[in-house]
């Protein structure tokens, strides 16, 4: 998908020049100035206010970020801001928001919304990582069994060392509170509505091309460049990580849908969980 403004963000963040190591973490803010550009460019709204059509990316991106609220009526908005300046939780850990729309009604109302924006090469992305104590603090869980198999899982880094009856054991306590745990691990909250700022109600994910080789980045080969982009409500995230086409749930991830591991240097201490 071609964007004169993306390339030349790739070129402001210097993505050619990276390794890869850390090209992942610019590309992170790449895309999260660039739906920051798309939301706050004046002309996009003016497009949609007078029912023109304009044929570029960001045109489509800021349409398919109104659509995904179900905002079609912009007659009574007067203007649209978005901010990456996002507030601590209260555990005064980082929000999984990374921008905040924010539209200003020609009566002076407003209103907030909070968008988690994803880039990534691969299907499953990273979207947690921390340890058991944590998670059942923040999920809610106060089942000691439970706490015991995770731990393990933890301390083992998979479940090479469970056996089948524990494997069956774990997914059939976590059933009871599956979709609350995979709505922690995308939006750091178990619950449907915290009505707070800070836990995303939408999911926007571009999707990049995945080098054929690591240590031979070209960028004129169409390396990183974007593939497609997608905007869901978390709730269609959930549904799309724990269920299968035909509506069943996943067998995978203890019926959860998620895959655990683990991120170099926190093997043994913590799970990262990828969606």
């Amino acid at each position: 998908m071609k964007s004169e403004c993306l390339e030349k963000l790739y070129i402001k963040y210097k993505i050619a020049n990276l390794s890869y190591g850390i090209i992942h973490d610019k590309l992170g803010d790449l895309y999260e100035e660039y739906c920051l550009m798309v939301l706050n460019n004046s002309s996009n709204l003016k497009a949609v206010k007078s029912n023109e059509n304009i044929d570029t990316l960001e045109f489509d991106v800021f349409k398919s970020v109104l659509s995904v609220y179900g905002i079609n009526d912009f007659s009574n908005i007067a203007k649209i801001d978005a901010t990456n300046e996002i507030p601590l939780r209260d555990t005064h850990g980082l929000s999984k928001t990374d921008v905040i729309m924010k539209i200003t009604y020609l009566d002076g109302a407003t209103r907030e919304y909070a968008i988690s924006c994803k880039q990534s090469t691969v299907a499953k992305m990273a979207f947690a990582e921390f340890d058991v104590d944590t998670i059942c603090k923040e999920v809610g869980i106060t089942n000691e069994r439970l706490r015991y198999l995770m731990l393990k899982h933890q301390t083992d880094k998979s479940a090479k060392h469970f056996t089948l009856a524990e494997k069956e054991e774990l997914k059939a306590l976590l059933g009871p509170i599956a979709r609350e745990f995979v709505r922690w691990v995308i939006t750091g909250s178990p619950d449907e509505n915290p009505n707070q700022i800070v836990f995303p109600t939408s999911i926007l994910k571009f999707k990049l091309k995945k080098p054929k080789d690591r240590y031979n980045i070209d960028l004129s080969k169409g390396d990183f460049s974007l593939i497609s982009f997608d905007v869901v409500t978390v709730e269609e995230y959930i549904d799309y990580t724990m269920l299968t086409k035909k509506r069943t749930v996943k067998s995978s991830g203890f019926g959860t849908g998620l895959c655990w591991t683990y991120a170099t240097g926190s093997g043994g201490y913590k799970i990262q969980f990828k969606a």
